[in-house]
């Protein structure tokens, strides 16, 4: 595949379904993250896990499935792929952001992300997904710096000031 072909793509994902005749676009999909927060005397710090495919540092994340709301995927997904148990801070989205979802065999789409603010409760030795991957304790300085995601960037600082109020 060329870069070109790549580019187009990528482009797709955001052509309107009508091919442009309409002003509506594609939905994206929807995901819930969560951003799981922990005190350690004066000090805050967020857990970040690695991502199966690249290893880069992320928050649990995953799918909204069939019956569930956000912030009830996004408790699951701490669990899952983290091994944490939290309370939310808020009910309320800390904030969103966009992600093209990368997927060989079904091709990319857009994702939209909805982040919630997680205070901690329990950290599980062992949890489903602990043999895919890592996870380890920040300073919000120093997980802002690991995020690659601009967005999710963004939303940390967000998450960050509602669960602290919490």
């Amino acid at each position: 595949m060329t870069a070109f072909d790549r580019l187009r793509q990528l482009l797709d994902l955001f052509r309107t379904p009508d091919g442009g005749k309409g002003s509506r676009r594609a939905k994206p999909f929807r995901q819930a993250a969560a951003a799981v927060f922990r005190d350690i005397g004066e000090e805050r710090e967020l857990l970040l896990i690695t991502s199966r495919d690249t290893g880069r540092w992320i928050v649990p994340k995953g799918w909204i499935e069939g019956g569930e709301n956000g912030a009830e995927a996004a408790l699951r997904e701490a669990w899952e792929e983290a091994g944490v148990r939290g309370e939310l801070a808020s009910a309320a989205v800390a904030g969103e952001y966009r992600y093209i979802k990368q997927r060989s065999r079904r091709g990319n789409v857009l994702c939209t992300v909805e982040v919630y603010s997680i205070n901690l409760t329990d950290e599980e030795e062992r949890w489903p997904e602990q043999d895919e991957r890592t996870r380890k304790w920040f300073t919000i300085p120093e997980a802002i710096g690991l995020v690659e995601e601009p967005g999710l960037r963004e939303v940390i600082r967000d998450a960050m000031q509602l669960s602290a109020a919490a």
